[in-house]
């Protein structure tokens, strides 16, 4: 990773809410509050991350059972994997590439596309985007989902877009 100040501060708190995860008196709530505002930040509120995160939950009642008993938390044990893949992710991503600024019409429009396709569906659409495919391909298998998933409703979407970007 780059000695950036932006790059070294958003992994210096992923860091720092995967050491939260070892303290003696852990407050799931507030770790995962806490945690989901700093994925957001390093990685966008439509991250995969941060809707990994926002499905997981805590379903026991008893911490100091698992803590005297030496095996580690489950949950516990999976968001830290979470934590550590994300923590890849940002040096990784950040020494390739700058992320695309954020504006007004992009939010717009995936606002938009969110209106016509589920997360899944979505995070399907991302794996193939960013999978290492050359782009006839990447461009070939969206088109299946998009035929499959909206063919009623190409054109309102192409339209709300259309009218967003060019308003």
């Amino acid at each position: 990773m780059e000695d950036t100040p932006n790059k070294s501060a958003n992994y210096a708190l992923l860091e720092e809410r995967l050491k939260r995860l070892d303290q003696k008196n852990f407050d799931w709530s507030a770790w995962k509050r806490g945690t989901l505002l700093v994925l957001e930040k390093v990685f966008g509120k439509e991250s995969l991350y941060v809707k990994e995160l926002e499905n997981t939950d805590y379903h026991y009642n008893s911490w100091s059972l698992r803590d005297t008993a030496g095996s580690e938390d489950p949950v516990k044990a999976s968001v830290r994997e979470l934590l550590n893949i994300c923590l890849t992710d940002a040096e990784h991503s950040q020494d390739n590439k700058q992320a695309p600024p954020k504006d007004d019409k992009q939010a717009q429009i995936k606002e938009i596309i969110n209106q016509f396709l589920d997360h899944a569906t979505l995070a399907e659409i991302e794996k193939i985007a960013n999978s290492e495919a050359p782009a006839i391909s990447k461009e070939e298998e969206i088109q299946k989902i998009l035929t499959e998933k909206i063919s009623n409703h190409q054109t309102a979407l192409l339209t709300k877009i259309l009218i967003k970007v060019m308003g």
